[in-house]
């Protein structure tokens, strides 16, 4: 067992196992841990002895909470360039992650926010306990949704929308619906579904679905396909005028608690990084995975210079006034999101 840069590496059977450590911070990922995690998962497809590899934590609370939105606070403000950088190493474990010939498989038991959820959408299956929410947050922060969120929310329409601008958690139910996840496991029996792993002779992806399967349960009804109808009713529209002016008319009182609560969150959120989350959200629908993922690429490489980002991180984690002073524009980022299409 190997335990250095907040992660526990080791070998099991046949299993290579990668366990996030950063507790006390909910596992947010630090630029080593990111670095670590790629190049295990490509030490591993050179080695025979193992078959597959599990992605999991050590936090009772969290999966992983996202990326260090403080170290990239930090380095900006500092004048570096080590912000382009982490984002340039993050989504370089996320393709070797895809890219690995070996299966790669990822238990979810707690928070699951921005780089925790993309980090689990790069695994190849996603095992989600019922303790599980799935986030993700970044317009709170002034930011959008990365880490290939313009791929996969994008093929949840107008429900992506919603979760993109938004913010909004979702349940594991919420996530099984959508599928965002494979297998809703309980709790209590994610550890007994690690040792059948570790003790079967044979890991290749149907051998572990097969597995997997004897521990499944169905989850509670999930909420959100509930609210879907409304949902789409609300985040089909093309501006983001349309969808709080049709939140603010909502009529039907079923829903009005509902709608009003949404509108609410959308109103705190940043104007430029909403706009950008619902124009990525529009275009992401008929690009491919790697499109997508350069289109996020070459915004993050410009947001924290013209977005809304080192304000928002300010207000909410560095000095904790929950007071953001968000831009009403940006002539740069208005050009380039207007050319985006």
């Amino acid at each position: 067992m190997n335990t250095e840069n907040h992660l526990i590496i080791e070998q099991q059977g046949a299993l290579g196992i990668i366990t996030l450590d950063r507790v006390p911070s909910l596992n947010a990922l630090s630029l080593e841990m990111i670095n670590s995690i790629r190049s295990q998962v490509e030490n591993w497809q050179n080695e025979d002895s193992v078959q597959a590899i599990l992605i999991k934590s050590n936090s009772p609370k969290a999966f992983c909470a996202g990326g260090d939105i403080r170290y990239l606070y930090d380095s900006y403000k500092n004048g570096t360039e080590d912000h382009k950088g982490y984002f340039s190493a993050e989504y370089d474990m996320l393709n070797s992650i895809r890219a690995s010939k070996k299966p790669v498989a990822v238990l979810l038991d707690g928070y699951v926010l921005g780089g925790g959820f993309g980090l689990a959408q790069a695994c190849h299956i996603i095992v989600s306990s019922e303790k599980s929410r799935f986030a993700m947050p970044e317009t709170a922060i002034g930011f959008f949704p990365d880490v290939a969120a313009t791929h996969f929310l994008s093929r949840l329409d107008d429900i992506g929308v919603y979760l993109a601008t938004t913010g909004d958690q979702i349940s594991s139910s919420d996530a099984l619906y959508l599928d965002l996840i494979d297998y809703h496991v309980p709790s209590e029996q994610l550890a007994a579904l690690q040792q059948a792993l570790v003790q079967a002779e044979h890991l290749t992806k149907e051998n572990i679905g097969q597995i997997i399967a004897q521990f499944i349960t169905h989850p509670t009804e999930s909420e959100l396909s509930l609210l879907a109808e409304n949902i789409r009713k609300h985040f089909g529209f093309e501006s983001l005028a349309e969808i709080e002016n049709s939140l603010e008319n909502e009529t039907d009182t079923e829903y009005q608690a509902w709608a009003n609560k949404v509108l609410s969150t959308l109103q705190q959120r940043s104007l430029i990084a909403k706009q950008a989350s619902l124009k990525l959200q529009h275009l992401g629908r008929s690009l491919s995975l790697q499109q997508c993922m350069q289109i996020e690429r070459d915004l993050q490489d410009i947001w924290f210079e013209h977005g809304d980002i080192v304000e928002g991180v300010r207000a909410l984690i560095v000095d904790k006034d929950k007071q953001p002073k968000w831009q009403q524009s940006n002539p740069t980022l208005d050009k380039i999101l207007a050319e985006l299409g």
